[in-house]
């Protein structure tokens, strides 16, 4: 990877990681100068099983990670965006990963390598215990997922609408995922997601046009769940 003017901002990129933001700037600009800063491409693939031996931090756009299952079905496990990291599952162990990273969209992403992190562990342990928080986040959120493929289709669609509105800090909504991969990270098919988005329309909760959803009615969302 070559480096790139990803840092050209009045901040570096450290300073949008969560695990990083209780660093001063002295401390944030340590770790970008030993990050590799790249543009990445719709489409490209940041890595995969055999290529995971390091920490990626977003800057910019929006990442899928996903697996791919031992009949061929790619399997998505979350999609990242801008502040969002991955690759922590590569730091501490010296396991083989099976997961990929896709891009959605144009963007910037920052990598730093295994040595080079724990490297920066033993400087800075106060990011271990930010990690540990972020792990004890994800587990959770996991836990809920798997919880919650057993409840209808429609609260599903319902509390992932309204997670996206809070995420995204509005009543308008750009759902990130194509309808197939979103029906796939539902835990459903693509007819029956379309059957419940055309629902939720004819009902006057949400107003739709193609991937730009707008919340109408979030009251009669939350009801759903």
């Amino acid at each position: 990877m070559l480096k790139d003017a990803c840092c050209c901002t009045a901040q570096p990129c450290a300073a949008q990681i969560s695990i990083f933001q209780h660093l001063d700037l002295q401390s944030l600009e340590e770790i970008s100068n030993i990050a590799v800063h790249r543009k990445v491409h719709k489409g490209e693939i940041l890595f995969s099983p055999d290529e995971h031996h390091g920490l990626y931090l977003i800057s910019e756009g929006r990442i899928k990670v996903y697996e791919i299952t031992p009949s061929g079905r790619e399997y998505l496990l979350q999609v990242l965006h801008k502040g969002d990291f991955v690759g922590e599952e590569a730091l501490f162990g010296e396991e083989a990963t099976y997961t990929y990273g896709e891009a959605l969209s144009e963007g910037r992403v920052c990598f730093i390598a295994r040595k080079d992190f724990l490297e920066l562990l033993s400087r800075h342990p106060s990011i271990s215990l930010k990690l540990l928080e972020e792990f004890s986040r994800r587990m959770r959120r996991s836990a809920h997922q798997t919880a919650t493929n057993g409840e209808p289709v429609l609260a599903r669609l319902a509390e992932y609408l309204l997670n996206l509105s809070a995420a995204q800090d509005s009543c308008r909504i750009e759902i990130p995922l194509p309808l197939k991969e979103l029906s796939a990270y539902l835990n459903t098919t693509p007819e029956t997601l379309s059957r419940r988005l055309r629902e939720l329309e004819t009902r006057g909760v949400i107003s739709r046009e193609r991937r730009s959803v707008t919340l109408l009615e979030k009251q009669k969302l939350q009801d759903c769940i």
